[in-house]
């Protein structure tokens, strides 16, 4: 089953968790996606946040993008993916950064559009770029690399530039009745549950760049699950026979999510169950065919 809910709207502008950590000329792309990496991944239709000094000297307040179709200024800003073709990405928001070592700075919530230029079997990408324009202006490149797709299960704290102030960044993973997957509220074994993600590639039927799903509108690649029953670990890539989801796709409705729907497993003799020592029993992993993600939630365990 496919659902929306009301904590999506929360939820789409997926950001960076520290994005700024040195100095920079004006107009400078500093980092983008949910960490601070030295190297830019990104898939088609993917929201990730990019962070600009010498971007958003006039911002005061966060400008959101309304509803409809995303426009691809705002605020004055844009950013362009630059390849054999410039093509505008649609954006959800911009809001100033505090940086003392950067001057004024932005974080910029896009979508990555769905032409971003794949490389070829077995061959490397090379030459693609985005950069920021701000009143007409374009600030300096900063080379991206494409790959399929670069799956991140959304949490409570990639609702906005900061995150949301929720202590421990819970996953966005749901029962279908919208209410989140927690230690109050666990699954059951053979419950259907569904995550909400970005990053999980082109769709079949193609999706418009910026706009919402009409419907639901599955990956064209085949994801992986993997299941383990252990007490706070991390995710991990699961292997090539690993069960497919029930359901992996664009979320009708929004542009640039996606949710992954999934059946829990029964959890094995010995699970311990969640408390005051453990936050989640259960790390259910994602795999696709560049990246993997993933969640720790809690499952009932029998006394």
């Amino acid at each position: 089953m496919i659902r929306s809910t009301a904590r999506i709207p929360l939820i789409l502008a997926a950001v960076a968790g520290s994005a700024v950590g040195q100095s920079a000329n004006p107009s400078t792309i500093l980092g983008a996606s949910y960490v601070y990496p030295a190297l830019i991944n990104v898939a088609p239709g993917q929201i990730i946040t990019v962070f600009a000094a010498g971007v958003g000297s006039a911002l005061k307040q966060t400008v959101f993008s309304g509803a409809g179709t995303l426009p691809t200024s705002l605020a004055g800003i844009s950013v362009t993916l630059g390849q054999q073709t410039l093509v505008p990405a649609p954006i959800l928001q911009v809001t100033a950064v505090t940086c003392t070592i950067c001057g004024y700075t932005a974080a910029v919530t896009i979508q990555i559009p769905y032409e971003l230029q794949l490389p070829p079997a077995n061959g490397l990408s090379t030459g693609i770029e985005l950069f920021i324009t701000e009143n007409g202006v374009a600030g300096n490149k900063q080379l991206v690399n494409p790959f399929n797709d670069q799956v991140h299960i959304l949490t409570v704290c990639d609702i906005a530039v900061g995150g949301s102030g929720e202590a421990g960044c819970a996953f966005e993973v749901t029962h279908l009745n919208g209410l989140l997957v927690s230690s109050t509220n666990p699954a059951s074994a053979g419950e259907e549950l569904v995550a909400y993600a970005v990053g999980l590639g082109v769709t079949n039927p193609a999706t418009q760049t910026g706009r919402a799903a009409t419907q639901p509108t599955p990956t064209v690649e085949t994801f992986r699950l993997g299941f383990n029953f252990a007490a706070d670990v991390l995710p991990s890539s699961p292997p090539e026979a690993a069960p497919a989801p029930l359901y992996s796709g664009l979320t009708p409705n929004y542009a640039g999510l996606y949710q992954i729907n999934f059946v829990v497993p029964s959890p094995p003799a010995g699970s311990q169950p969640c408390g005051d020592s453990v936050s989640a029993n259960l790390t259910v992993s994602v795999g696709g065919q560049n990246s993997y993600g993933g969640a720790g939630i809690c499952v009932s365990v029998p006394e």
